[in-house]
Parts: structure tokens; C-alpha cells; sequence
């Protein structure tokens, strides 16, 4: 067919520029090449961590590149039966920005980019937006999608904090305490009034339910101006306790940001990134009514 011709024209293509080992899964299989070092463009699987389970993807990049003790050598992978390997295809979902980030780094590992409208059964990687169950029930074993079906349950401010109450309610306080008491608005509003009287000197933080990078947050006192708790009244977000005494460094806010990559929750696996990120304010913390709206003070966005 027209359409398969094509790919196999891209595929020779993209296999025109892989040299060094002959089970690019990206590639037909081909001699092996002179140039050893050459990592651009192919498939290098690493044995996995788990006994018993098939070798895994790697993928690095052009800042950091990586040799890992458990990359197989092509004598390796025939041992282990990988004597010719498929093409492998990803294609970005038309309802997600293009990430170029995203599309070098599985370039660069060896995959091949196929086009939104290409059937999802030749796809081993659909990269988009929270799939809907119907999509899920469609895939095969060895398809991956980026997300798990409703994640949103997580990244939204205020369905996040409707499942940590109820996880409150059912759990001894000393295990349940892993946030301050929060109030999803507007239908909590009263109860969050009732709050603000009963500690009048508390500070609270307000967040829209799924803005990101500081956008809307307001550090908030328990006496609210009534035009301000109006407004609050009648917008959907989160509002919570605010820690009014931090910690430190230097006298500055701070967050520390940990990367845990969670691949299955039945069984659970997740993986913790060897490094993360520290964000800092850039002005002296101050727990003062006056200084509530300087956000480089509270926020460390």
C-alpha cells in the first residue's frame, strides 16, 4: 500500500543514519557497524532490575549520556533471543502541546514518530493527554500510554484534597496528617468562615483548582475585607491553612521537589529520581499582615 510504502521509505531513512549495531529496534536488521560509540538513533536495552522480567527501554540524552552496567551487548541480547526486533513507533496525541524535549528524547532512543491519524494498534507509545477507559480497553500489553486513566484525580487542587480528607477520616490521626486542613469553594465556604472565626490569627492560602506556576494564589488572613470574600465565595479553588512558620534557608521560603516515576500500582512500582530541585524565594520570609501580597516572599515559584 501507498501509506506502507511510505513508512518503510522512513524507516529506511531513519536506519540510514544508525551505525554500530545491527538490533536497532528502530531499524530492519542490518550489519553491524565500525563505530562503536555511535548511541544516536537506536534501541539500547538495559536487563531489568526485576528477576524474571524482560529487558527494559534506555534512554539518555545529549547532555548526560549514559554507559549502565546493565545495557546488553549485542552478543547479550542473543543470548537472550533478541535476534531481530521490530520497529517501534510513538506518536504525540493531537490534544498535547509538542514537546520537543519529549520527541528528541525518544528520537534519540531509537523510536519513530508516527502521525496522530495513524492506526493506535501500531503504536507501542501514545504520549497525550489522561486516556479515556474506552481507549485503554483497545490497547495491547506491550502498549504504553503516558498517563494513567483519571491522574487528574491527582493534579487537581481540589479532588486531590477531597481524597486526602477521606483518607483522614479512615486513618489514625498520626497517619493522616500530611497536610493542613483545607476547604474546596464555593461549596465549603461557610465551613471555612467558621474556621477563620474560631482561629483568628491563622493565615490561609487560596489556589485555583488546576492553574500551575503561581497563577491566582493569594496568602489570605482570617479578617477578609467582604469584596474579597464575596469574590472567594463565588470561585471554584482551594483554600487551606497556610504554614506560617516554615522552614528555612537562610531566612528564605524554600521547596524541594522530588521526581517519582510510578509505572504500575497494581503491583506498586515506582522509582525515585536520584536528584531533584530546590526553589527558593527571593525575598526574606516574613509572617506580617504587610507583607502577604509580596508573592517572591511566600511563593517560590
Amino acid at each position: 500500500s501507498t501509506s506502507g510504502a511510505a513508512d518503510e521509505a522512513r524507516i529506511a531513512a531513519r536506519c540510514a543514519t544508525v551505525r554500530g549495531w545491527s538490533l536497532a529496534l528502530a531499524c530492519p536488521p542490518r550489519e553491524v557497524g565500525t563505530d562503536a560509540e555511535q548511541t544516536e538513533g537506536r534501541m539500547r536495552l538495559l536487563r531489568s532490575a526485576f528477576a524474571g522480567r524482560p529487558p527494559v527501554l534506555l534512554f539518555d540524552s545529549h547532555a548526560s549520556p549514559k554507559r549502565p552496567a546493565r545495557e546488553l551487548s549485542t552478543e547479550e541480547l542473543e543470548q537472550e533471543g533478541f535476534t531481530t526486533l521490530p520497529p517501534m513507533y510513538f506518536a504525540q496525541l493531537q490534544d498535547v502541546h509538542p514537546y520537543r524535549a519529549v520527541i528528541d528524547t525518544l528520537v534519540r532512543g531509537g523510536l519513530l514518530e508516527a502521525s496522530p491519524d495513524d492506526p493506535t494498534s501500531k503504536l507501542a507509545l501514545l504520549w497525550g493527554k489522561e486516556p479515556p477507559l474506552e481507549l485503554l480497553r483497545t490497547l495491547h500489553p506491550f502498549q504504553k500510554v503516558n498517563h494513567f486513566a483519571l491522574s487528574w484525580h491527582l493534579g487537581r487542587k481540589d479532588l486531590l484534597w477531597r481524597h486526602v480528607q477521606r483518607f483522614q477520616r479512615r486513618s489514625p490521626k498520626e497517619q493522616g496528617d500530611i497536610m493542613p486542613r483545607g476547604f474546596v469553594l464555593p461549596e465549603d465556604h461557610q465551613a471555612w468562615v467558621s474556621a477563620r472565626e474560631q482561629s483568628p490569627e491563622a493565615l490561609w492560602i487560596w489556589k485555583p483548582r488546576y492553574l500551575s506556576c503561581g497563577r491566582g494564589i493569594k496568602v489570605l488572613g482570617s479578617s477578609v475585607p467582604p469584596a474579597t470574600d464575596r469574590k472567594l465565595a463565588a470561585k471554584v479553588g482551594v483554600v487551606q491553612r497556610y504554614v506560617d512558620k516554615p522552614m528555612l534557608l537562610d531566612g528564605y521560603k524554600f521547596d524541594l521537589r522530588l521526581y517519582v516515576l510510578v509505572s504500575s500500582f497494581n503491583p506498586l512500582k515506582a522509582y525515585l529520581h536520584s536528584e531533584g530541585l530546590v526553589r527558593l524565594a527571593t525575598e526574606k520570609y516574613s509572617s506580617s499582615a504587610d507583607t502577604l501580597k509580596q508573592r517572591t516572599m511566600h511563593l517560590t515559584n
